[in-house]
């Protein structure tokens, strides 16, 4: 069976009757999930989220970071599969940015935000520097509940179920949220920045 993130938790984790991972004695609830992505998309989620701590300081002691910019990225993703988001509607957003088609904007609902016109050019733009040589890439190592990587695992498993061309794993899913999210910022889309504000600060 194919694996669905580095820990491929969906083949070797122990599940309790609740759907709760059971942890051995000594072992973390925690792990790192480590994405490549483009150096000036890291340098631009810096920025971001130093402009996040900008705004924040007055409200609390805690320093936010791409780290758990990330992570709050993919909890996101969970909340709206939670929420009913249909899994055709993620499928045919992957295959457009995989396949590099031109096609009309696609929508999903963001947590972060209401409903947000995904731009896919910009990130057929990034993907296209992704794969060039010349592109500088760095990494982000991300500390994730092992609960929340298994249930992204399940649900990547259903995605690939359900559209069997669809091979994506834990960690390249985060890559390409990252990089949906970097893009919007790119564009001027600050509706996240708000949102981001209002949930660090509720």
């Amino acid at each position: 069976m194919r694996k669905y993130s580095r820990l491929d938790l969906l083949n070797n984790a122990v599940i309790d009757h609740r759907g709760g991972l059971i942890h051995r004695i000594f072992e973390s609830r925690y792990a790192r999930l480590t994405i490549k992505v483009p150096l000036y998309d890291l340098k631009r989620a810096k920025v971001f989220v130093g402009t996040i701590n900008e705004i924040i300081a007055d409200e609390t002691d805690d320093i936010y970071t791409v780290e758990e910019l990330v992570n709050l990225l993919f909890l996101d993703f969970l909340r709206q599969i939670d929420r009913g988001m249909n899994l055709d509607t993620l499928a045919k957003w992957l295959r457009s940015i995989q396949k590099q088609e031109i096609g009309p904007k696609l929508s999903i609902n963001h947590y972060l935000g209401d409903k947000t016109e995904i731009n896919i050019e910009d990130l057929r733009q990034h993907i296209k520097r992704k794969n060039s040589r010349n592109e500088e890439l760095a990494y982000i190592s991300i500390k994730i509940e092992k609960q929340h990587v298994l249930k992204g695992e399940v649900l990547l498993h259903d995605l690939q179920e359900l559209h069997p061309d669809l091979e994506l794993d834990v960690e390249e899913f985060l890559t390409l949220r990252f990089q949906d999210i970097m893009s919007q910022v790119k564009s001027g889309n600050y509706q996240i920045l708000k949102n981001i504000v209002d949930i660090l600060t509720s």
